[in-house]
């Protein structure tokens, strides 16, 4: 009779433990991924104008048997090619140095070297806002700081390149814009609403490196300067909704 009673009990205790799993079973029901499709394309405009300013990097460079002399020498034709510049036109906001350095110059034809004096150079990059002047301003600055005048370079940009950059962003987007509709079209879907854009502009600046040995400037015919024309591009990463 007890054996009977504890398999009885143990039926029930079964029994309750499965109604009680039955009571807090939970229903999961996958939903299907949806997946957006999308049309991914680049586009890019380019601009091409004439510069409006100018870039001069130059300065003076001076050498004496001490630091004292060469930094003296230095500053007298530094103080020379400033004034030219600001009596061509140039605004002292304009004039900038980047460079001014100290250095020894030494012997090398003995086995130990020697120092053999002093070299000191002051660079300045000057920004020409009257282009059709570089020239002039060249000339005037070569002549001020005689045999100690450096040259290395002048580079072409644009004041203000805002509105370059409009009419480039806005053909970069056509470009894109075609792209995805031409590709649609090819792959027969409609294109929907874009979902994402994202640009990256770059000008191309116009240089022209001269050599550090064009330091004298000789005497005749000014200076002839020729801009030409500089490119400014934006490229637009774009994507597009597929309906």
């Amino acid at each position: 009779m007890t054996r009977f009673r504890t398999i009885a009990a143990l039926a029930g205790a079964v029994a309750l433990l499965a109604f009680g799993a039955a009571c807090f079973e939970t229903s999961v029901t996958e939903e299907p991924y949806a997946e957006t499709r999308t049309i991914s394309v680049s586009g890019t405009g380019e601009v091409r104008a004439a510069p409006d300013t100018a870039t001069l990097n130059l300065g003076v460079e001076a050498r004496a048997d001490t630091v004292a002399e060469a930094r003296a020498d230095a500053a007298r034709a530094a103080d020379a090619v400033i004034a030219a510049l600001r009596d061509g036109g140039v605004a002292e906001a304009d004039i900038r140095t980047t460079n001014f350095s100290i250095n020894a110059i030494y012997d090398y034809r003995d086995d130990r070297p020697r120092i053999d004096g002093y070299a000191v150079s002051n660079t300045v990059a000057v920004t020409v806002r009257d282009i059709d002047a570089t020239g002039d301003l060249i000339d005037a600055a070569a002549a001020a700081g005689g045999d100690a005048a450096r040259f290395n370079g002048i580079s072409f940009g644009y004041d203000d390149p805002a509105e370059y950059t409009r009419t480039a962003r806005e053909l970069a987007v056509e470009d894109a814009r075609a792209k995805a509709e031409q590709l649609a079209e090819l792959t027969g879907v409609t294109l929907g609403d874009p979902v994402s854009v994202s640009e990256t502009s770059w000008a191309a600046p116009v240089a022209v490196r001269v050599p550090q040995e064009a330091a004298a400037f000789a005497d005749g015919a000014g200076t002839s300067i020729s801009p030409g024309t500089s490119a400014l591009s934006v490229t637009v990463n774009a994507v597009w909704e597929i309906e």
